[in-house]
């Protein structure tokens, strides 16, 4: 089976690439940007002006929240490797773990959105067998891409979208055939994970239209444009939380049982750089796995399937089915460990500090 040769990721990546090299570059060609600004800014700072904290509003909590031990997964963004995630959900459902609520990122926030409100693991493994979730996630995006050079002559007359090949209308459709139109209709409590390009901030949606908010959470950057809710304007969440684990301790959860699909960074003969695909392939492995590797240490559980020989985008049946194997195979290997935990915090419920609820928190994504 032929598969794309570049993930989505990679254009993010080439795409912030050249938008900073775009101004080096001007400022050799015209000297009047040699002049230094006058400092408008204190000279010292505090961290969170490296990054905003994440925010969770009371109501998006809300949701969350039951007497008994919680236990809320929190699933990763991965692309298709997130099949994997399918894996574990059978895993968990095979040895009688109850899932309370489901933190999300990207394909994470597709896959726990669609358990959530009801479709079954092998419905779930349908839809990526069958390739409807991959067409529609891919829907819009080549005739995008073709019609990019022409896009300014309609400018005048339907104004000038935000940046992207596409607005995501084909991912949203299928998103509202499978889901109900509010969060407050599931069956298990979801959130998913966005990031606010605007100010910069990671969010939390919890409530109101869930199709939308699923698509903006899964929304890569120049591929999809960003999308609007509420007036704010979302990209996807795994810019600054691919890995939901911190979000997911502070909506309120006993036990965080995280699921990581990210390809381990071993070591690699240097003929293989060579090729620029194989070049930055490594690059993303290794940002990526840098800032998934704090936040899997705000797990209680970690599950990290081996998923390292999938791409990130494929339509290859039996590649899929070995990733949900591998998923499922992760999960029995903890499965004992966690009704271990979940034993242990019914015991004893003041073993963890749960966050008073209509409180806001923050977080430090």
């Amino acid at each position: 089976m032929r598969q794309a040769k570049l993930p989505g990721l990679v254009a993010i990546l080439i795409a912030v690439g050249l938008t900073l090299l775009s101004p080096a570059l001007s400022a050799e060609e015209d000297t009047t940007l040699t002049k230094v600004p006058a400092q408008i800014e204190p000279i010292n700072r505090d961290v969170n002006a490296i990054s905003p904290p994440a925010t969770i509003s009371p109501e998006s909590k809300e949701t969350f929240t039951e007497a008994r031990p919680r236990l809320v997964l929190a699933l990763s963004g991965g692309a298709i490797k997130s099949v994997a995630e399918i894996g574990v959900l059978r895993s968990l459902e095979q040895h009688h773990i109850k899932i309370d609520g489901i933190v999300g990122t990207s394909m994470g926030a597709t896959i726990g959105a669609l358990y959530c409100s009801g479709v079954s693991v092998d419905e779930l493994e349908a839809m990526f067998l069958d390739r409807s979730v991959q067409s529609a996630a891919l829907k819009g995006l080549f005739w995008g891409a073709i019609t990019k050079p022409i896009a300014p002559l309609t400018y005048p007359f339907k104004g000038r979208p935000y940046a992207g090949l596409t607005d995501g209308k084909g991912y949203l459709e299928f998103l509202e055939k499978h889901l109900p139109q509010r969060f407050d209709q599931l069956k298990i409590p979801f959130a998913a994970v966005v990031t606010n390009i605007s100010d910069g901030q990671t969010s939390v949606l919890a409530h109101g239209d869930l199709p939308k908010a699923v698509l903006a959470s899964s929304c890569v950057p120049t591929l999809y444009r960003p999308v609007k809710i509420d007036g704010k304007l979302y990209v996807d969440g795994g810019l600054k939380a691919n890995l939901p684990s911190h979000i997911a301790q502070s909506m309120g959860a006993d036990i965080v049982v995280a699921v990581l699909v990210d390809t381990a960074v071993r070591p690699e003969a240097n003929k293989n750089f060579k090729s620029k695909k194989e070049l930055v392939l490594r690059v993303m492995n290794i940002m990526m796995a840098s800032a998934d590797k704090m936040q899997a240490r705000e797990s209680d559980i970690l599950i990290y399937p081996n998923v390292d020989f999938m791409p990130w985008i494929t339509r290859d049946p039996e590649m899929l089915k070995r990733g949900i194997a591998a998923g499922e195979e992760a999960g029995n290997a903890v499965a004992a460990q966690i009704e271990s935990q979940l034993a242990a915090v019914a015991q004893n419920k003041n073993t963890k500090v749960v966050p008073a609820i209509g409180s806001t928190v923050q977080v430090n994504q």
